[in-house]
Parts: structure tokens; sequence; C-alpha cells
């Protein structure tokens, strides 16, 4: 960026680094909650599924860390230096490459469940190579963005196409895995209240999900090949290895049962209940509080469902 840039020129770059950021670390303190709450309810998990889970938020960690140390080094120390605006830092690895791998684990674990409820192959093993081919476009963008240097400098022919291949990649594993979860889903519905509940739970979670990732690595390859010399596309493709990791905790905590929620059902009599014997805030009467153990509609064993509380056996 020329020293003689407009506060117009300074914001278009600033902009949306800063918004980034902000949602970055929104999305992090989101995701922090999300694996406090599995380490709480699920003690007894899958040691697979406790690894999947760790190792994905360490990675978060790792990108985060990064990710504010560029943020100082633009908006601290580097602070009204117009060169450091655009100056390539750790968001080469951060987001490209760490990202990519946050979104290759995300859709290996969807493709594992799609196998699982479709007993084929074909179809995660076209989702695992589709995911791979995003991953490798990721990381040949991240290198590509280091040599560049400069974040203004990235868009020409070449790393448009990688970037393509990174965002189009990914938005069509996410596309395939929505619409394979929720067709062989369905098929597995009994119509028992119950199992119809959590079955629709489970379907709209997935679709809502993998629509928000699909769309955001859209946008993000929309605004990097239609505003070239722009930072635009960092917000979106900031926070796309976040969304990523958020919907793995999604799917993971969905098996948590909220006693007199949507689609609750206590007539099942594999079911405890407590009763807390202390006065609610509110004036209303005391509540209930239940530990019941389900089969999750992707998982071959059964998981223990835990809800915490100052929870009383009632009489």
């Amino acid at each position: 960026m020329p020293p003689a840039a407009t506060s117009a020129e300074i914001v278009q770059v600033s902009g949306p680094l800063i918004i980034g950021y902000l949602l970055h670390w929104g999305l992090f303190g989101f995701l922090s909650l999300q694996t406090y709450v599995y380490y709480d309810a699920f003690p007894n998990d899958r040691l697979f599924n406790k690894a999947l889970v760790y190792t994905v938020y360490l990675l978060e960690l790792v990108m985060t860390i990064l990710i504010t140390h560029d943020a100082f080094m633009i908006f601290g120390s580097g602070f009204s230096n117009l060169s450091s605006l655009t100056e390539v830092h750790f968001d080469w690895l951060a987001v490209p490459i760490m990202g990519g791998l946050v979104a290759l684990i995300g859709q290996t674990f969807y493709s594992y469940r799609v196998y699982v409820v479709s007993k084929s192959l074909l179809i995660p093993c076209v989702i695992v190579i589709i995911s791979l081919t995003s991953s490798v476009g990721a990381l040949i963008t991240g290198v590509w963005s280091l040599e560049a240097g400069n974040i203004t400098r990235l868009v020409n022919h070449r790393i448009s196409i990688v970037v393509g291949v990174w965002c189009g990649a990914s938005a069509l594993s996410d596309i395939i895995i929505a619409v394979c979860m929720t067709y062989y889903l369905t098929k597995r519905d009994t119509g028992f209240r119950q199992t119809h509940a959590a079955v629709s739970k489970l379907i709209r979670l997935i679709i809502e999900t993998g629509s928000l990732t699909a769309v955001v690595a859209l946008i993000n390859l929309a605004l990097f090949v239609a505003f070239p010399n722009r930072v635009y596309y960092t917000t979106p493709g900031g926070i796309l290895p976040k969304l990523y990791a958020n919907a793995i905790m999604v799917i993971f905590n969905a098996r948590i049962r909220t006693v007199g929620g949507r689609g609750a059902d206590m007539s099942n009599g594999d079911t405890m209940s407590y009763r807390n014997t202390a006065p609610n805030t509110d004036g209303g009467g005391p509540s209930i509080i239940a530990i019941r153990r389900e089969v999750f509609s992707d998982m071959d064993s059964h998981v223990e469902m835990k809800v915490m509380g100052d929870a009383h056996v009632s009489p």
C-alpha cells in the first residue's frame, strides 16, 4: 500500500481483518465452551471420539494463538505502519494450511458417519477424496501466500485456481455429506416418537452446519476472485476453520437431551430422574434432572448422557 493511502483505502484493508479477528475469537470462545461441555458430559466416551475432539481443539488453540500474534503485529506494534496491514505474518499457516487440516478431519469424521448409516464404502471414499483434494489446495495456497509476502498481491491466475480447488472442493464435500446423511437417516427413521425426534434433530443439525460451512467457503472463493487486490476474503477465510471445528462439536454434544425440551420423551423406562430440592429463583417448583442411556444414531456403542447439577435422589 502506498504511503499516501487515504483513510478509505486503509479501511478496505483493516476493516475485513479486524472483523475476521473478532469473529475468530468469538467462535473460539464458543468452541471452548462446547469442548468443556463435552468433557463434562461424556467422561466415558470412546477413546477415538476423545482423541478427535481434543486434537481439533488443540489445533484451533494453536491457530488462535497465531491469529492473535498477527492481530498484535498489525494493530499493536505495527500500528500506523501501513505496510504491516498487508504483510503476511502467520496467516499463511493458520488459515489455509491448519484450516484445511481441520476441515479434512471434520469431513472424514462425517464420512465415517455416512458409512455407518449407509453400510457402503463408495460415498465415504468419494467424500474423503474430495476432502483430500481440498486440503492439498489449501496447502498450496498457504505456501504461495508465504512466497507472495503481501496479501494484496495474492490474486493471480495460478493462485485463483488452487483457491478454487480449496474452497470449491470443501463446499462440494459439505453438500454431499448433508445430502447423503439426510437421505440415509430419513430411511432409518422408525416412526416412533423418540427415534423420530432424535433423527429429525440430527438431520437438522447436519443440514444447518453443512450448509453454513459450504456457503462460507463459496463466499470466500467469490470474494477472492471478484475483488482482486482487496482483502475482503480474509473475513470468511479466517472463520472457516472455526466453523468446521464447531460443527464437529455440535454433532457430538447433540447427544445431550434436555429434559422438557423439544422432542423430549420421558416415557422411556431406561431413564433415572433426580429432583433438585432447592427452589428455583423464579418461584417455580423443583427442577427435574434426568440421566438416560440411549444410542446415538451414528454410533455403534451406547453412550451415557450426563447432566450436571446439585441434585438429590428423590424419595
